[in-house]
């Protein structure tokens, strides 16, 4: 179910919220004050805040840099209730980080409709940021591998090989590699793939596992 915080000092305001977003199925909320606000907030991860511009000890503005603040509740859609209409409370809202605005009185048609709006493009934003995790972690994985298949350091009575590989990204197309060829030659190679990520890692490792190999005639 749905998490909705309602943050409102005005018990009537409160109740008008609860009601007509209990009608839809969402599972409300209610603090009486920013602090409080914000206290929730952090425990109960909503996917929405409605909350009021004035309120004493923390007001709407305050408490919504905070949130934006969080990593945690970065995705949460944040409404400001408020009878301010001039364009310098809107743009000050906005550079607060507030999502969108609804203007007292409420109208409850309006305030389903931009509360559906705003669920969207919490969902659209959730949805972005898991496959954006799912993306480090598999560049994570490949930079993992990557550092696997480099070559161990080299101590021998007429040669000695040590080395320290740091990617300018996590994962980038350069890497090395050395071997005997035979109880005289050392081959050593150093590759230099144009680009980052898995465009330039994974022509680097053909090449290296290809030259492994020793299926090139003459190489």
């Amino acid at each position: 179910m749905v998490r909705i915080l309602v943050i409102d000092d005005d018990p009537p305001i409160q109740l008008l919220l609860k009601r007509t977003l209990a009608t839809q199925d969402y599972e409300v909320f209610v603090a009486s004050d920013g602090v409080e606000g914000l206290k929730q907030a952090k425990e109960l991860i909503p996917a929405m805040v409605i909350c009021d511009w004035v309120m004493p000890r923390m007001n709407g503005i305050e408490l919504c840099r905070h949130i934006k603040q969080l990593p945690e509740l970065s995705t949460t859609f944040f409404i400001l209730l408020t009878s301010k209409k001039t364009i310098d409370d809107r743009v000050e809202g906005l550079d607060a980080g507030a999502d969108d605005f609804l203007c007292k009185p409420i109208d409850p048609v309006e305030l389903q409709a931009r509360v559906r709006a705003g669920l969207r493009l919490h969902q659209l934003s959730s949805d972005l940021q898991h496959q954006k995790q799912l993306l480090e972690a598999e560049l994570a994985e490949a930079a993992e591998y990557v550092c696997s298949i480099l070559p161990e350091p080299i101590a021998h009575p007429s040669v000695t090989i040590d080395t320290r590989f740091i990617p300018s990204s996590q994962l980038g197309g350069d890497s090395f590699d050395y071997y005997w060829l035979d109880e005289e030659h050392l081959v050593l190679y150093l590759l230099d793939v144009s680009g980052h990520g898995l465009r330039a890692a994974l022509p680097s490792l053909s090449v290296i596992n290809l030259l492994r190999s020793r299926a090139l005639l003459q190489v």
